[in-house]
C-alpha cells in the first residue's frame, strides 16, 4: 500500500491569507462603520430636523393662541359697546406688550372693526388697503372662529416675509389679526443653538424660501438658490439615500436631512459629511499603514473607537431624550471632579463661557445675571455640596424658577437638576429652559382668580341689595293696599260713596304696580338662570307694531301726551320672538310715556337695513319728557337702578325694565343704545338682526290691521271654571255671573272631568282650566276631556287661567289640547278676546252654541 504524502501548506501563504482575509475583513469593517455611521447619521439628521420641525410648529401655534388671546379681549371690548379708539388703545398696548415678550419686528396685530382696519400703529394706506380681498380675511371669514394662518407673502409696506394669523369675531364681518415677520431669527431659535458648520433651511411647500442659517457669508438669493436645490433633490429622491451628498460653496461634501410640517412646510438640515466620519482623507492609505505595521492594533483600535463612538452616541442620544429641545443651556456636571461640560449654549454665551470648565467657573458665570438676593438662595441650592447630598438621597429631579436677566430686562427661567445613576454615577445634567410665557400666564390666570373671586363678591352684595330692593318694593303697595282697604271700609260705614271709589282705584292701581314688579323679578329670574329661550316663528312685525302703537296711543292720549309713529319696513314678515320683540317696544313706550309731563310728544319709529342673509331692522323710540343724568346712565342697565325725577304726576317703577329690555336685545343678537339729557327727554335705539321672509309675486297679500275689537259678550254662556283657590274662584265666579255668565265650579281637575262628563253635550260653551290643582292638574285634566267618547270634546274651547305664565308652560297646555293661554290675574278683556280667538279657529265643527 502506497501511502501519499499530504504537501503542508507554507507559513507566508497562511500569513498571506491570513494577512489578506483579516486586511479584507478590516476593509470590510470599516466600509460598514462608514454605512453605519452614515445610516445612524441619518437617523439622528432626521430626528433632529423633526424636533426642528416640531419647535417651529409649536411657535406657530402658541403665536396662534396670542392671536385667539387677543380676539377675546378685542371681543369683549366690541361687546361692550366700546369705540374704535378703544379697540386701537388696547392694540397699542398690547402691541408693547408682546414686543416685550418676543422681541421686535416679530408680531403686529390689527383688526377689521365694523369695515374699517384699527391698527396699533396705523400707516397712510390704510384706507385704499382692500383686506376684504386679502386671503388672510377671506380664510378667517370662512373658518368662523377658528384661528387660521395665510400663506406666507411679501409685506407691502415693509417689504419682508409675512404670515398672518386671523379669526373671524362674533359680529359678522369682523376679524381680529396679527402678522408675524417668519424671518425674524427669534422664531427660529432652534437654528440659532446648531453647531457653527451645520446649514438649515425652512422652506413652503412650493420651494419658497421662509428662513435660513448657512456657515456662507452669502446673499439671499444664494440661500433661495440652494433651498430649491435641496428640495428638488428631496422630491424627486436624489437625496434621499444616507450616502446621498451634494457639493456646497467651499467643495465640501454635505448630507441632506429634512421633515416635512403639518402645514406643508419643509425643515432642511445639511451636515458636513466629514464632520460626521470623523475625517475620511487618505482612509485607505491609513488602514494599509496599520495593516502592514500593527495588523491586531488597528482591529483593536476599531473595536475601541467603534466602541467609543457608540458611547457618544448613546450618551448623546440619552441626553437629547432626556432634555429634548426645549431648554436653552444643558450642561453636564461631574460633581466628584468639580468641572462642568457645555452640552448646549445660546449663541451669546458660547463666545464668553468656556465649554469646558471648573464647576466654580460656571457659577460666577451665572451670578452675573441673577439678582444678589436671589443668587445667595440658588448658589445655596446648587452648590456642589448640596448636588451630592440630593444625589445621596436618590433625588433625580430638582429645580425651580428664578428671574435671569436678558440684555436689559429680566425673564424667568427654570433651572433643573436631571440623575440616573445608570447612565453617570458621578455626574447630574444641569439645564435652564426660558418659562416666562408660562409664568405670565399662570400670573394672568391668578388674576382672572382674583377677578372671580371679586366678581363672586360683588354678586353677594348685589344679591343683598336685590332682596332689600325687592322686600322695599313689595311692601309699599302692599301697605297701600291694606290701608286703602281699611279706609274704604270706615268710608262705606259713613257712607261717603265718593271716597270708596277713590280708594277702590288706588287699591287697583298699587295691586297692578305689584303684579308688574312680580313679573319683572320673574322674567329677570328667568333670564340670569338662561331658561329664557327664544321661541323663532314667523310674523308680521308691522302688524305687531302697529298694534302695540295703538295700545299706547290712547294712554298717551289719556294723559295728555303727543304720540306718533313711523314705520319704514321694506320685509314686514320676519323670522323671530315677537313676543319678545313686543315686551322690548312696549317696555320702551311704557317708560317714555311713565316719565314725561302732559304736552310731551313720544314717537317709535321702524327702519329697516339690507345686511348679508339677515336684514338688520332699528326701532328708535324717542320722548320729550323728563331724561336722564349722565351719572345715572352708566347704571341706567344695573338692577334696582332709578333716578330721582320731579314729574307734574309721580311714577313709580322697579327698576328692573331696562336690564329686562337690554338682556331680551343680548339674547337676540341685538344691540341697544340710549341718549337722553335732563330736561330734554331720552332716545333709546334698538338693532336686531332678522331674517326677512321674501313675499312672491302673487303670494298672500299683507295682514290688514285688524279693526279694535268690541268687548266680548258673556251673556247666555255656560262656562265650567277648575280652581282650586277659593279666593280666585269666588273673584271670577262673581264677575263672570255680572258679566251675564253661569258659572259651574271645580275645586280640581278631577271634578272638573266628572262634571264635564255629566252634561249634556254642547251645554257648557267654554272650560277656564287651572294648571296647578290637587288630584289631578288642568293639563291631564285636559288630555282626558280631549279624549272623550262624544261630540263636543274636541268642539269645546279650554283656556288655561293659571299663575303658570312662562313659554314652557303655555307649550304644556298647547300640547295638552288647550286652545289659548291667559296669565293670572285675570284680565277678563284678554280672556274674552282669547276665547272669541278660538271660537274662530273651531271652523264650525258643531254648532257655534254657547251652552
Amino acid at each position: 500500500m502506497k501511502h501519499h504524502k499530504i504537501p503542508k501548506i507554507s507559513n507566508r501563504i497562511i500569513s498571506f491569507l491570513v494577512l489578506f482575509f483579516v486586511a479584507l475583513l478590516l476593509v470590510l469593517s470599516i466600509v460598514l462603520v462608514r454605512i453605519k455611521l452614515l445610516q445612524n447619521a441619518q437617523d439622528l439628521g432626521m430626528a433632529l430636523t423633526e424636533s426642528y420641525a416640531l419647535e417651529e410648529e409649536v411657535n406657530i401655534t402658541n403665536l396662534q393662541r396670542i392671536a385667539q388671546l387677543a380676539s377675546q379681549y378685542v371681543e369683549e371690548i366690541n361687546a361692550g359697546g366700546g369705540t374704535g379708539q378703544e379697540i386701537q388703545s388696547w392694540l397699542q398696548g398690547y402691541f408693547v406688550k408682546m414686543t416685550d415678550i418676543l422681541g421686535e419686528n416679530v408680531v403686529y396685530p390689527y383688526a377689521v372693526i365694523n369695515g374699517e382696519i384699527i391698527e396699533a400703529n396705523p400707516w397712510s394706506g390704510d384706507d385704499d388697503y382692500d383686506f376684504g380681498s386679502t386671503e388672510w380675511y377671506t380664510k378667517a371669514i370662512e373658518a368662523r372662529g377658528e384661528v387660521v394662518c395665510s400663506e406666507v407673502y411679501t409685506d407691502a409696506i415693509t417689504g419682508k416675509l409675512v404670515m398672518t394669523i386671523s379669526k373671524a369675531l362674533e359680529t359678522p364681518g369682523d376679524v381680529m389679526a396679527m402678522d408675524v415677520y417668519i424671518e425674524n431669527p427669534s422664531l427660529h431659535n432652534s437654528a440659532l443653538a446648531m453647531p457653527e458648520k451645520y446649514s438649515y433651511y425652512l422652506c413652503t411647500g412650493d420651494g419658497e424660501l421662509i428662513y435660513a442659517k448657512t456657515p456662507w457669508q452669502r446673499d439671499q438669493s444664494h440661500d433661495r438658490e440652494n433651498a430649491r436645490y435641496l428640495l428638488e433633490g428631496i422630491q424627486n429622491g436624489s437625496l434621499l439615500k444616507y450616502d446621498a451628498t451634494f457639493t456646497d460653496y467651499v467643495g465640501d461634501e454635505r448630507g441632506t436631512y429634512f421633515h416635512q410640517m403639518s402645514n406643508g412646510w419643509v425643515v432642511i438640515m445639511t451636515i458636513p459629511f466629514n464632520l460626521i466620519l470623523l475625517g475620511e482623507e487618505n482612509v485607505f492609505i491609513y488602514v494599509i499603514a496599520f495593516i502592514a505595521a500593527v495588523m491586531f492594533v488597528l482591529l483593536g483600535a476599531l473595536t475601541i473607537r467603534d466602541t467609543i463612538q457608540d458611547y457618544r452616541m448613546k450618551k448623546a442620544d440619552d441626553t437629547i431624550h432626556m432634555l429634548g429641545d426645549s431648554f436653552y443651556a444643558i450642561f453636564r456636571v461631574n460633581f466628584e471632579k468639580e468641572s462642568y461640560e457645555a452640552i448646549k449654549l445660546k449663541e451669546e454665551e458660547g463666545a464668553t463661557l468656556p465649554q469646558r470648565g471648573s464647576y466654580s467657573e460656571l457659577m460666577e458665570y451665572i451670578r452675573k445675571f441673577v439678582k444678589f438676593s436671589t443668587y445667595q438662595e440658588f448658589e445655596q441650592s446648587f452648590s456642589l455640596a448640596e448636588i451630592q447630598r440630593r444625589v445621596d438621597k436618590g433625588i433625580a429631579d430638582y429645580g425651580g424658577d428664578y428671574q435671569r436677566r436678558f440684555g436689559d430686562t429680566y425673564r424667568w427661567v427654570n433651572i433643573r437638576t436631571l440623575y440616573d445613576k445608570n447612565i453617570a454615577k458621578d455626574e447630574v445634567t444641569l439645564c435652564f429652559r426660558d418659562v416666562d410665557a408660562e409664568r405670565r400666564q399662570q400670573m394672568q390666570h391668578m388674576i382672572l382668580l382674583q377677578d372671580a373671586l371679586e366678581a363672586a363678591r360683588k354678586s353677594t352684595k348685589a344679591k343683598s341689595n336685590f332682596f332689600n330692593s325687592m322686600s322695599h318694593d313689595m311692601r309699599t303697595p302692599l301697605n297701600a293696599i291694606i290701608g286703602y282697604c281699611g279706609l274704604a271700609q270706615k268710608s262705606q260705614e259713613s257712607g261717603d260713596t265718593a271716597k270708596v271709589q277713590d280708594y277702590i282705584r288706588k287699591i287697583d292701581f298699587a295691586g297692578n304696580q305689584l303684579l308688574t314688579l312680580i313679573n319683572d323679578i320673574l322674567e329677570l329670574s328667568r333670564m340670569e338662570a338662561g331658561k329664557d329661550n327664544l321661541q323663532q316663528a314667523e310674523f308680521d312685525l308691522k302688524e305687531l307694531l302697529e298694534n302695540n302703537a295703538e295700545i299706547f296711543h290712547d294712554q298717551a292720549q289719556a294723559a295728555g301726551k303727543t304720540f306718533t309713529y313711523s314705520l319704514d319696513l321694506t320685509d314686514t314678515r320676519v323670522v323671530g320672538d315677537s313676543k319678545k320683540i313686543s315686551q322690548v317696544i312696549n317696555n320702551l313706550l311704557s317708560n317714555a310715556i311713565k316719565y314725561s309731563n302732559p304736552g310731551d310728544s313720544i314717537r317709535l319709529e321702524a327702519r329697516q337695513f339690507d345686511f348679508q342673509q339677515h336684514s338688520k331692522y332699528q326701532f328708535v323710540v324717542q320722548d320729550t319728557g323728563i331724561g336722564m343724568s349722565p351719572s345715572f346712565l352708566e347704571h341706567l342697565f344695573e338692577p334696582y337702578s332709578r333716578e330721582t325725577a320731579f314729574t307734574v304726576h309721580p311714577t313709580v317703577g322697579t327698576g328692573l325694565g331696562m336690564p329686562i329690555v337690554k338682556s331680551l336685545v343680548q339674547q337676540m343678537s341685538g344691540e341697544i343704545s340710549v341718549e337722553s339729557a335732563l330736561g330734554q327727554g331720552s332716545k333709546f335705539t334698538v338693532t336686531l338682526p332678522l331674517e326677512a321672509v321674501k313675499t312672491q309675486p302673487g303670494g298672500p297679500a299683507a295682514a290688514v290691521r285688524p279693526q279694535r275689537e268690541q268687548p266680548f259678550d258673556w251673556s247666555g254662556w255656560k262656562v265650567l271654571l277648575a280652581e282650586d283657590n277659593e279666593l280666585n274662584m269666588e273673584i271670577a265666579t262673581e264677575i263672570l255671573t255680572m258679566c251675564g255668565a253661569e258659572v259651574l265650579s271645580a275645586s280640581n281637575g278631577a271634578e272638573a272631568v266628572r262634571l264635564f262628563s255629566a252634561a249634556a253635550p254642547y251645554s257648557i260653551g267654554a272650560i277656564l282650566m287651572d294648571m296647578q290643582m290637587p288630584e289631578m292638574d288642568g293639563c291631564e285634566a285636559a288630555r282626558i276631556i280631549r279624549s272623550m267618547n262624544r261630540p263636543d270634546a274636541q268642539w269645546v274651547p279650554i283656556i288655561a287661567v293659571t299663575a303658570n305664565a312662562f313659554a314652557e308652560d303655555i307649550d304644556r297646555t298647547t300640547k295638552a289640547g288647550m286652545n289659548g293661554h291667559v296669565s293670572k290675574p285675570i284680565d277678563f278683556h284678554l280672556l274674552g278676546q282669547v276665547l272669541q280667538k278660538a271660537i274662530q279657529e273651531r271652523d264650525g265643527d258643531a254648532p257655534a252654541s254657547k251652552g
